[in-house]
């Protein structure tokens, strides 16, 4: 890995330490935070595969002992499956983004609504055994009021993503130009 590549990972991970603590109470149990918003992002300039899953994995590994998931919490909750979701939700989101031969809104929108789908499977696996709740209680709690939410996070990152310049996007392999010495 570069310096350049390490870098750009520290400050993608540090941007999701701080957003992810930014919660909004909307009601009873329900609080709507930026952690998928700044990850649909970071999936979105990320070099490649191991970057989409390592930077959440280190995520979910600080969050265990300082509080940076929504609302200041840390350690193991009730909705930490959401949180252990994040590193497998890069994995689709990487090859519907990195090779489905499509335009360029429409594949990164199809790989956030895809690793959506995962993230609120997981989410909702770990919350229904961890509470010891019905299937149709733990869809309930965990994802049917945050469909809207979620939804409007992806449309936000997509006007993101679009007006984001190209090189930061996609950035180009750098080729090593020093001359070599016969």
């Amino acid at each position: 890995m570069s310096v350049k590549r390490i870098s750009k990972d520290a400050i993608l991970l540090a941007l999701l330490c701080v957003t992810g603590m930014v919660s909004l109470p909307l009601g009873d149990n329900i609080k709507v935070s930026l952690q998928l918003l700044t990850l649909f992002i970071i999936w979105g300039i990320a070099d490649d595969i191991w970057d989409r899953v390592l930077i959440p994995a280190l995520y979910l590994v600080i969050g265990l002992f300082i509080p940076v998931y929504a609302g200041f919490q840390a350690g193991i909750t009730p909705t930490f499956g959401f949180v252990i979701s994040f590193a497998f939700a890069g994995i689709p989101f990487h090859f519907i983004y990195k090779y489905l031969k499509t335009n360029e809104i429409f594949k990164y929108v199809l790989a956030c609504f895809v690793s959506l789908i995962v993230v609120y499977i997981i989410g909702t696996i770990y919350l229904k055994l961890y509470l010891n709740m019905d299937w149709g209680k733990a869809l309930l709690v965990a994802v049917v009021p945050y469909i809207p939410f979620d939804i409007g996070k992806i449309a936000i990152c997509t006007v993101i993503m679009n007006a984001m310049p190209e090189k930061i996007k996609n950035p180009k392999p750098q080729v090593d130009q020093t001359p070599v010495e016969k």
